[in-house]
C-alpha cells in the first residue's frame, strides 16, 4: 500500500517551519537533511515512504530550506538544536528516533547531548561533528569567508554539466543515480535567490580557524542512548575514519557501513537505509 505524505505548518519561535508527515506506527522517527541546498523531500522523500509502512515519520524542512521561514540571524548550531527540540515538543511524540544527515547529523548529536530525554535512538549518518576539524581545515576556514562561496550557487546553478559532476563527485558513489530529474531539482535550489545563504552562516559561525566552535567530538562519550552510525565508505566530506573512530568513542555504538556510497547514502539506497534502520529499532524492542 502506498504511503501518504502530508504537509504540515508549524511555529516554533515565532518561524513558520514546512514539516511533512507520514505513517502511524507506534514509533516516531525524525529525519533531519543536510546543508546546502537541501529539503526534507529532497534527501528524504524515497526513505519516508519506505519507514512510512512500519512507523510515524516526520521530516521538517529546516528554517532557511524549502518552505520553511529563513531568519535574520546567525544559522548555528545552537539555533538548529532548539529549533529542531521545538519542532518535536510541537509534534507531542517524544522520545523520537532521530536520524540526522550531515548537518542534520550534527544536530542530532547536540540533542542527544543536549536534550537527551527527548531521543530514544540516534542514528547520525555521515554527521557533521564526528570530528575534531575538517579535512584541510585552514583552506576550509579560508573559503567559508571568501567570495567564491558567497556566489557558488549562482555561478555552478547555471551549468548542468556541473552540477551532474559535483552530485556524481561528491554525493554518489553510483553515478547511475544521478538522474537529469535530480540534476533539474538541484539547480532550481541553487539558482533561489538566497541559495547557500543559511549554509555559509553556518559554515562561519561553526569553523574557526583552529577546529569548531561548538565541540561534539570532545563529548561523543557521554551520548547515553543506543547509537547507529550509518556511513557512506567512499564519504569525501566526511571520511569513514571519522565514523570508525566514533563509533569506538560513542558507548552504545553500531556502525554499518554503505559499501561505496558517497555522502548521501539513504538516496543512493533508500532500501538499504530504510532496512537498516528498520532493523535497528526492532533489535531495540521499541
Amino acid at each position: 500500500m502506498a504511503v501518504d505524505i502530508n504537509k504540515k505548518m508549524i511555529t516554533v519561535q515565532g518561524i513558520n517551519i514546512q514539516c511533512f508527515d507520514a505513517g502511524n506506527g507506534a514509533a516516531t522517527i525524525v529525519l533531519l537533511h543536510g546543508a546546502g541546498v537541501d529539503s526534507a523531500m529532497m534527501s528524504w522523500a524515497e526513505v519516508i515512504r519506505l519507514l512510512g509502512e512500519n512507523y510515524r515519520v516526520i521530516a521538517p524542512d529546516l528554517p532557511g530550506y524549502g518552505g520553511s521561514d529563513s531568519i535574520d540571524g546567525e544559522y548555528t548550531l545552537e539555533f538548529y538544536t532548539e529549533t529542531v527540540k521545538g519542532i518535536i515538543e510541537a509534534f507531542q511524540c517524544p522520545p523520537v528516533v532521530l536520524v540526522g544527515l550531515s548537518l542534520g547529523g550534527g544536530i542530532s548529536l547536540n540533542m542527544a547531548l543536549n536534550y537527551p530525554g527527548l531521543i530514544r535512538l540516534l542514528i547520525p549518518v555521515d554527521a557533521w561533528g564526528l570530528f575534531p576539524k575538517l579535512p584541510y581545515h585552514r583552506l576550509t576556514h579560508w573559503y567559508t569567508r571568501s567570495k567564491l562561496n558567497d556566489n557558488l550557487y549562482q555561478w555552478t546553478g547555471k551549468y548542468p554539466a556541473i552540477v551532474r559532476w559535483s552530485l556524481a563527485y561528491n554525493l554518489f558513489g553510483d553515478k547511475s543515480k544521478v538522474t537529469e530529474a535530480l540534476v533539474e531539482e538541484v539547480r532550481d535550489g541553487m539558482l533561489e535567490p538566497e541559495a547557500g545563504k543559511p549554509f555559509i552562516s553556518f559554515q562561519r559561525s561553526e569553523i574557526t580557524r583552529t577546529g569548531l566552535h561548538t565541540d561534539l567530538y570532545s563529548r561523543l562519550s557521554e551520548i547515553a542512548m543506543p547509537t547507529l552510525l550509518i556511513h557512506g565508505s567512499k564519504d569525501k566530506a566526511v571520511p569513514l575514519k571519522d565514523a570508525l573512530t566514533a563509533s569506538k568513542l560513542i558507548p552504545n555504538c553500531q556502525l554499518h557501513i554503505m559499501e561505496g556510497c558517497r555522502h548521501w547514502p539513504q538516496k543512493e539506497r533508500p532500501e538499504e537505509f530504510a532496512r537498516v534502520v528498520g532493523d535497528f529499532i526492532a533489535g531495540q524492542n521499541l
